[in-house]
């Protein structure tokens, strides 16, 4: 009779779990764990039980399970499992759901199907299986899984002809396998059929919001979940989701305010942990190091050898919109055995809210004058973006010119539109302004076009144009065509080869060709080949590096280039 209270306890106490607010939500489930906390504590220091000790050990797992104590839940199985205890079938899906929680998803995906053997249409087993597929990488047989489960469940409940939530629901998870795979046309016809049939489903329209925001349409997914907080004002999932989108449109104080209803509704929630580990990301410093390293000919304009390395360090986020950051700047060319060095150091602060990022700095170094930087961002909308900057004493001088004790100022003005992840339009005009009297005016435009995406693949095409004007041309010290203008296209594969969770690892080719033209010289081809890793080693580090090797003329002679680069971003 005690095991039945203690079960019946647990029913009653995980409806409360999905239907109640604050406190009182979890008052039975704790209730029913406090009647066999010394029968488990008993358990894992070594003591025996007997069959209804074993009864009430199942029915804690399941107890621990929906009080989202998954680490329990699995250390109690595991002994369970150690000391032959039986575990029954209707567990096992909780004992799955608990590893899935703690990130070890195939231990997950075995559990889920040794519960599906004893009961293959368990819409929760179905449902956890498919996550667990999907978090081990298995995204074509998750989309397959959850595809056929669908299939077989009818559309409406044979008990009184409603449309069958499960099948509703299996087929939205089927939308969001599209999404999960990097199939998002295939996904975005599925999703709008669903709205279609289902305008005012939630699930539906969550994964509606989960495709703008893959699309990168950051606004339009910030109102889908404002939408759906209409519908369901007390979803801490809904919350979490709308503070981490709030985040990324620099909407801080929205934000935060978010994070903390989602908290307060259910901290324990996944998705509401999740956010909060995305703003203790946020308060955190960055450092961002670029770096390359170059090797060619004597007559090269860069030199035999030349390295640079651009490192900004940033503080923690100051009154919410403010940063503070150091900047330094190295470069090195050797020129026939002498070398020319530009070095600079600079401090500056950032200023970032809503659609606006502007930043100031003031820098100085290598013997020269001290200098200022600016630069502004607007972003319009989705898809418009607006920038430009201005240097007094810009890192982008030719090393050539450095050499001969020519320094330049540069300012630049761009626009992006970009439809979504797999389209973009970019055009930009910069000046420089050298301090022999040299004028520089450069025009650069570019299509960027995503043509395939899979869950392992993806091959992607850039086309540009740039051209240069030069008011000194050959009189300069530097290379310095009068006019000259290039056509190039690049294609890029990459494969994703290893992920798990926040850590991956990409493998990307890059091959370039195209056609250079300088006045004097004629046109002359020009070829690129570079092959670059990228580590996500956690959400706080990445890892970017690469090598490769260029032709291309200058002066109507082939110059061969060996280089590579590394890039790494760190908040710490």
């Amino acid at each position: 009779m005690e095991g039945d209270r203690i079960a019946q306890m647990i029913r009653h106490g995980r409806i409360d779990a999905n239907t109640l607010r604050g406190p009182a939500r979890m008052a039975r489930l704790d209730a029913a764990l406090a009647r066999t906390d010394a029968l488990a504590r008993g358990f894992l220091d070594g003591a025996a039980v007997d069959a209804e000790g074993a009864r009430l050990l199942a029915d804690r797992l399941s107890a621990l399970a929906a009080r989202d104590r998954p680490a329990e839940v699995v250390r109690l199985y595991e002994a369970m499992r150690t000391r032959a205890v039986a575990v029954p079938d209707w567990a096992l899906g909780e004992v799955a759901g608990a590893y899935l929680a703690l990130r070890r998803p195939r231990e997950a995906e075995a559990l889920y199907r040794a519960a599906l053997k004893a009961s293959p249409d368990d819409f929760d087993a179905n449902l956890g299986l498919f996550y667990a597929l999907v978090e081990t990488e298995q995204l074509d047989a998750a989309a397959a899984h959850i595809d056929a489960y669908a299939a077989r469940t009818p559309l409406r409940r044979h008990r009184d002809g409603q449309v069958n939530g499960e099948r509703t629901s299996a087929d939205i998870a089927g939308d969001q396998a599209r999404l999960y795979a990097d199939r998002i046309d295939a996904a975005q016809q599925r999703i709008a059929q669903r709205i279609a049939a289902l305008p005012g489903n939630g699930e539906a329209r969550a994964a509606e919001a989960s495709l703008h925001l893959s699309r990168g349409w950051t606004r339009r997914g910030e109102e889908d979940l404002r939408r759906n907080l209409g519908r369901d004002p007390q979803n801490p999932a809904l919350h979490a989701d709308r503070a981490e989108t709030l985040l990324a449109l620099q909407r801080w104080e929205e934000a935060r305010a978010e994070l903390a209803t989602a908290q307060a509704l259910d901290p324990d929630n996944a998705g509401v942990r999740r956010a909060g580990e995305s703003f203790a990301l946020h308060e955190r410093r960055e450092l961002y190091v670029d770096s390359g390293y170059g090797q060619g000919k004597p007559g090269d304009p860069f030199g035999s050898r030349d390295w640079r390395v651009d490192a900004y360090l940033y503080s923690s986020p100051l009154g919410e919109n403010w940063r503070v950051f150091l900047h330094r700047f190295d470069a090195l060319a050797d020129y026939n055995g002498s070398n020319t060095k530009w070095i600079r150091s600079g401090a500056g602060a950032e200023w970032r809210r809503g659609d606006w990022r502007a930043t100031v700095e003031a820098n100085g170094g290598n013997g020269e004058k001290n200098g200022g930087a600016a630069t502004l961002r607007w972003q319009i909308d989705d898809q418009w973006r607006v920038y430009g900057a201005a240097e007094s004493m810009t890192n982008d001088v030719p090393l050539q010119a450095v050499r001969a004790g020519i320094t330049a100022n540069r300012g630049n003005l761009g626009v992006d539109w970009r439809l979504n992840e797999s389209r973009k339009f970019a055009l930009a005009a910069t000046q420089l302004e050298f301090s022999d009297g040299n004028r520089r005016q450069v025009a650069n435009s570019s299509w960027f076009e995503r043509w395939l995406s899979t869950p392992r693949w993806t091959l992607e095409t850039t086309l540009g144009i740039d051209a240069t004007q030069n008011s000194l041309g050959y009189s300069a010290a530097y290379f310095n065509p009068p006019n000259d203008h290039s056509l190039w296209a690049s294609g890029s594969v990459e494969n994703l080869t290893w992920r798990n969770y926040d850590r991956s690892f990409r493998q990307r080719l890059t091959l370039s060709a195209g056609e250079y033209w300088q006045s004097g010289f004629g046109g002359g081809s020009i070829r690129a080949a570079e092959y670059q890793h990228r580590w996500e080693l956690d959400r706080d580090l990445s890892l970017r590096y690469a090598v490769g090797r260029s032709l291309r003329p200058y002066d109507g002679v082939q110059e061969p280039r060996n280089f590579a680069t590394l890039t790494v971003l760190w908040r710490f």
